[in-house]
């Protein structure tokens, strides 16, 4: 705990995670991006799991900033930058809408839920693709993990030129869309439609990765509104053997 922070950190975080990042690490060979550090959930599984992976976050929350830079420090961790900003799909500040002032919920999307679900909103920094670090453009990418509560679609298309370029396997979670017959759920499926679009067109496949650490490869993603069922790997068609549904 510090200054009151941490709270989630006693709890052990999103096994199947752990138990998929290290299949992953055997297979993968660059750079770990993580779009979304929140408190530094991931950071210390990829550490546990390799400590010279190379490890790039991005976190726009200062609060989870403040914590995920005292547990770098704390656990002498080697091979980290944390950017303070998110990605969007241009460069300014957004309302960052918040349930808790370092809940996982926070989203930059204006219309993902409805507002009365936040208590409060901060300002918080955000790059478009022209304003990607440079030193980002020139890293090996592996992996690229996307936790960004319904801003999914702009980290993929600010960082389409890169993943066109390295490959990366890709982790993200896609919440669900409910009911596309509602306003709400026709938005997301937009947006969901749109992302998907885009990673087939670039030659990835979609395995839905279970909490019981099960995977299911996927033609698509149907509506639904099961919260189990939000987390993908997607994955290079011609790399999908290795990582095809547990028995």
């Amino acid at each position: 705990m510090v200054a009151g922070l941490g709270g989630a950190m006693r709890r052990h975080h999103e096994p199947w995670m752990l138990q998929n990042l290290v299949q992953i690490a055997e297979q993968a060979e660059g750079a770990f991006v993580d779009v979304g550090v929140n408190l530094g959930q991931t950071l210390l599984a990829v550490k546990s799991i390799r400590e010279d992976w190379d490890y790039v976050g991005f976190e726009p929350n200062p609060c989870c900033l403040f914590y995920t830079m005292n547990l770098i420090q704390l656990n002498r961790l080697e091979k980290c930058v944390i950017y303070p900003f998110g990605i969007a799909g241009s460069t300014g500040t957004v309302d960052l809408r918040l349930k808790s002032l370092t809940g996982g919920e926070g989203s930059i999307v204006p219309g993902f839920r409805s507002e009365e679900e936040y208590r409060r909103r901060i300002k918080v920094p955000v790059m478009g693709r022209q304003d990607l670090p440079e030193e980002l453009l020139d890293k090996h990418i592996g992996v690229l993990k996307v936790d960004v509560e319904g801003g999914e679609l702009e980290v993929f298309e600010a960082m389409r030129t890169l993943i066109e370029k390295n490959m990366p396997l890709i982790i993200s979670e896609l919440l669900p869309v409910y009911d596309a017959a509602t306003e709400r759920g026709s938005f997301r499926q937009k947006r969901q439609d749109v992302l998907t679009g885009m990673l087939e067109d670039l030659g990835y496949c979609i395995i839905r990765l279970h909490p019981d650490g099960t995977r299911e490869l996927l033609e698509e993603i149907k509506v639904h509104g099961d919260m189990t069922l939000t987390n993908y790997l997607f994955v290079p068609a011609g790399r999908v053997d290795a990582f095809l549904p547990n028995e």
